[in-house]
């Protein structure tokens, strides 16, 4: 990754900072479903320097890291954030610093959490009701985690869920393959500083 750009939240006290990043990230998702290729990946990576799991928030920065400068460029993130200009500040396209010596991945983790959930999805694959289902459910513990995660809404069926999104650090470990439609990727890494 050679070029990337910052984006700002600015959240005052009618926007907070979970519904602006909410907004933010549907905006960013979007723009990089238009620009996924024939693989369904993206060239751009996301990463949050204020990434916190103990505080349990993705911090109120957002970098956005690219092969080149004409690939934000195409991007045009000023453009793709323009009905949210008061609320975030985006940089301009800069070099990445080339002493960089980390590197990491932002990835996402998917948690069959919810029993519910979980009974929906039986109810329908068995052709039962909800109800039955979830009676199968009720010595399950549901799973709980503490990771950062940000609240998208599904394009293709229109439910809120959480994007949990989980960070690992990779050391002097730099591998570019693309990434999905989220900016996230479990192999593919941005550099940390």
């Amino acid at each position: 990754m050679k070029a990337y750009l910052e984006i700002t939240l600015l959240p005052d006290v009618d926007i907070s900072l979970n519904f602006l990043l909410q907004k933010v990230y549907q905006a960013l998702h979007l723009k990089f479903v238009e620009m996924k290729n024939e693989n369904g990946l993206q060239p751009i990576g996301i990463s949050f320097p204020k990434y916190d799991t103990e505080a349990n928030t993705l911090g109120d920065k957002i970098r956005l890291f690219a092969p080149d400068i004409s690939t934000l460029e195409r991007f045009n993130a000023k453009q793709t954030l323009r009905k949210l200009s008061d609320y975030v500040h985006v940089t301009s396209i800069r070099d990445v610093p080339s002493n960089v010596k980390m590197f990491g991945c932002f990835q996402r983790l998917q948690l069959k959490t919810s029993n519910l959930r979980l009974a929906r999805r039986k109810a329908k694959r068995e052709n039962v009701d909800v109800e039955i289902a979830l009676s199968k459910f009720i010595r399950h513990t549901e799973k709980r985690t503490t990771i950062p995660f940000v609240v998208v809404k599904s394009e293709s069926n229109g439910e809120m869920f959480r994007l949990f999104i989980v960070y690992n650090a990779q050391a002097n470990d730099n591998y570019v393959g693309g990434f999905g439609t989220y900016g996230l990727s479990s192999k593919s890494t941005v550099p940390i500083f």
